[in-house]
């Protein structure tokens, strides 16, 4: 993690370097050698992170610029620098980033309502269909996932209250896990949590317990939402694959061919890149299937977390029949790629 984030630490280092360079005296007092340093710090320095690192995502680039964009004023003192006209325009910068945000919004709503009309689609659902759309609408593909997660939160938390129709021959993994009573428990946890804190630090320091009880409250959607996609958001088994959607993780496909064994697991297990469990509470939740994968495939987890596992493990309501399920669907798959074979290497009849 730490070699992932060196370029960025060493950026963030040369920038504090240039900052209290620029607090010299001498510097202070000649405006040029002030806006050479103030160039410096907002300018040259994301410019070089930018140029050799290209491997980082665009999102990062921006959001670094934009951070360093809103700190500078306050770093470096814009009487007599020759940067004092630029931020004499930052209100106008901010109109047209609002401008850009109602933008990408309006491309989200058209998305969104393209997408609907391709509901009947088994392999969409909502969350599928809004994440989908975010993705279309904004650039930055972390950033996407990261408002994605947040909106689909809001969205099973206060909108959704009915199943699809076309979920309803998926597997559900719900109803047997206990995974409802963890989950009302961490609610209600948090609920006392928050009033307890709350009282204690009203009378003291008021606007620490509004941000705790805000949290709170934040946490409180995050976890109704998440709950209520694991009701919503059924497992399915198609001709060709396993779609695996469960609350708020994004959907993965797992195509038969590269499923090395599929097996009942209720064991222990220990935590690695190789492995993720899809469980928001990790060993809180229980798991009852095990897929082992042929090759690593990528994983989109919640927060903007990217996983490579080799093997996967979840909890099934009816494992015995989904077993069965998968089993016979890849039997099928593999008849089906055997006759195909069998076909092509025969000889071409023509009938005249």
């Amino acid at each position: 993690m730490l070699k992932k984030y060196s370029a960025l630490i060493v950026f963030i280092a040369i920038e504090i370097g240039i900052a209290l360079i620029s607090l010299n005296i001498h510097i202070q007092d000649n405006s040029t050698l002030l806006s050479v340093f103030t160039a410096l710090f907002l300018i040259v320095t994301p410019a070089l992170y930018y140029i050799t690192n290209k491997k980082q995502t665009e999102f990062t680039f921006w959001f670094v610029f934009y951070s360093v964009f809103k700190i500078t004023p306050y770093v470096f003192e814009m009487e007599n620098n020759f940067f004092q006209v630029v931020f004499q325009w930052k209100i106008y910068f901010n109109i047209a980033f609002l401008i850009f945000l109602v933008w990408k919004a309006f491309q989200f709503v058209r998305n969104f309502r393209k997408a609907v009309k391709q509901k009947d689609n088994i392999e969409l659902d909502d969350y599928a269909i809004i994440s989908g759309s975010l993705k279309k609408s904004i650039k930055f593909k972390k950033l996407a996932k990261m408002i994605a997660f947040e909106v689909c939160s809001f969205y099973y938390c206060f909108i959704k209250w009915t199943g699809n129709k076309n979920n309803k021959s998926g597997f559900s993994g719900y109803r047997e896990s206990g995974v409802s009573a963890i989950y009302i428990g961490l609610m209600l946890a948090s609920v006392f949590e928050a009033i307890a804190l709350h009282a204690y630090l009203i009378s003291r320091n008021k606007t620490i317990a509004i941000i705790i009880l805000i949290l709170h409250v934040y946490l409180l959607i995050n976890l109704i939402g998440h709950l209520k996609a694991i009701y919503f958001r059924s497992h399915l088994v198609l001709s060709q694959k396993i779609i695996i959607r469960y609350g708020l993780f994004d959907t993965l496909e797992i195509p038969f061919d590269s499923i090395k064994t599929l097996q009942k697991f209720e064991g222990d297990y220990d935590k690695s890149n190789d492995l993720v469990k899809f469980a928001l509470l990790g060993k809180l939740e229980p798991h009852n299937i095990s897929i082992e994968l042929k090759e690593s495939i990528p994983v989109n987890l919640p927060f903007g977390i990217k996983k490579e596992p080799k093997r996967i493990l979840l909890y099934i309501d009816d494992v015995a029949d989904f077993l069965k399920t998968v089993t016979g669907k890849m039997a099928e798959a593999r008849d089906f790629d055997s006759v195909s074979l069998e076909l092509e290497g025969t000889e071409p009849v023509f009938v005249v």
